[in-house]
């Protein structure tokens, strides 16, 4: 257990390219890997780290979030001591500051009043597990006041200079077709100089979190970069959620984020197995429990009470709780949301780098 870290999760990372998906829930509460909310990820990894003292700070649509956390008894978060806390914004004057800022300007009351020496910033939209005390670890050994955890890929838009030392030197720009060291939106901050810096960015009418805070950092301050070369996905839009999803399909993949030494936890529903029908036929695909299935399904994911009937077809697709696939139905490459209704005889196609899209209680 580590006493002396704290946990902040960052749950408005939407850039408004995720559509139907965040209709109506923050990405924090996007469903994911058929039984799994996107912030059991981050939120397990704090507390497989030995975090106890967690805040999770909300700004939209957060119902179905608070719904799904809870007490935070599912992650042992239920405590008469720390434990998990939602942090609605407190700073709603700053409309022009970017979400991470305004975020962690918003909850400096709650920074200031915990105990703890550091404190774990962390974006909900990652799918990955990696336990935070390792990173913690690295941020005492190497005495750095900021440490920022990075990953060698050629996707995103954040990257930074490492030296040969492990130091993070400068922010560097995207190169076409190569790979960079890309930021992961994981962070290690000395509390107290966090709580300094932010206070400054208040006081001097600061906006941007990478130029103000981070660039802060690397002009007075001791910065260390973390490499994390295991499986990290990042999920900005629906295209990226509908290809993160199909990993899954790969063996490895799953080994990896659901197999290890430490799982990935998520509120638990007491649902009856799935039944598998006479003309059921399924291939390489996950499926939660609840289910009832008579028909075809390859290379799909499907959540809690998903029903699929005699004569349907679904693959390399994402079916969402409790929704209904009638008699005859195609579908391909889709994202059906939860409680659907898919009627007999429809067919729905998309293509990997264009899934269909469908809504939260649509009827088709």
């Amino acid at each position: 257990m580590m006493i002396d870290t704290m946990g902040v999760i960052l749950t408005a990372t939407d850039n408004g390219e995720m559509g139907e998906l965040t209709r109506v829930r923050s990405v924090a509460a996007i469903p994911f890997a058929g039984r799994y909310r996107l912030i059991d990820f981050v939120l397990s990894n704090m507390v497989n780290g030995g975090i106890v003292n967690v805040g999770v700070v909300t700004d939209y649509n957060y119902q179905s979030l608070m719904d799904h956390l809870g007490s935070g008894k599912p992650w042992g978060l239920a405590r008469k001591k720390y434990g998990l806390k939602f942090l609605p914004p407190f700073d709603n004057t700053r409309v022009d500051a970017d979400e991470r800022l305004s975020m962690l300007t918003g909850i400096l009351h709650y920074l200031k009043r915990s105990p703890q020496k550091y404190v774990v910033v962390a974006d909900c939209n990652n799918v990955c597990n990696m336990p935070f005390d390792k990173v913690v670890e690295y941020h005492k050994e190497r005495g750095a006041e900021l440490t920022v955890v990075y990953t060698e890929s050629n996707e995103g838009d954040r990257f930074i200079s490492v030296d040969d030392q492990g130091n993070v030197i400068g922010v560097t720009d995207k190169v076409k077709g190569k790979k960079a060291n890309r930021t992961v939106g994981y962070y290690v901050f000395t509390k107290d100089i966090l709580v300094n810096v932010l206070e400054r960015c208040q006081l001097h009418g600061k906006k941007d979190f990478y130029r103000d805070v981070l660039g802060s950092y690397l002009n007075r301050s001791k910065v260390a970069g973390y490499r994390f070369d295991g499986y990290l996905r990042t999920i900005v839009d629906t295209d990226s959620y509908y290809e993160i999803s199909m990993d899954l399909m790969d063996t490895e993949v799953r080994k990896t984020l659901f197999f290890g030494e430490d799982r990935i936890l998520t509120k638990v529903k007491d649902k009856c197995p799935t039944r598998y029908l006479f003309n059921a036929d399924v291939q390489n695909s996950m499926i939660a429990d609840g289910c009832e299935i008579d028909g075809t399904v390859k290379n799909s994911i499907l959540f809690r009470g998903v029903r699929v009937a005699k004569g349907a077809v679904v693959e390399n697709s994402i079916v969402m709780q409790d929704t209904v696939i009638s008699e005859n139905v195609r579908l391909s490459c889709c994202i059906i949301d939860k409680d659907c209704v898919i009627l007999n005889n429809r067919e729905l196609v998309g293509q990997p780098d264009f899934p269909v899209v469908v809504g939260k209680r649509r009827r088709i």
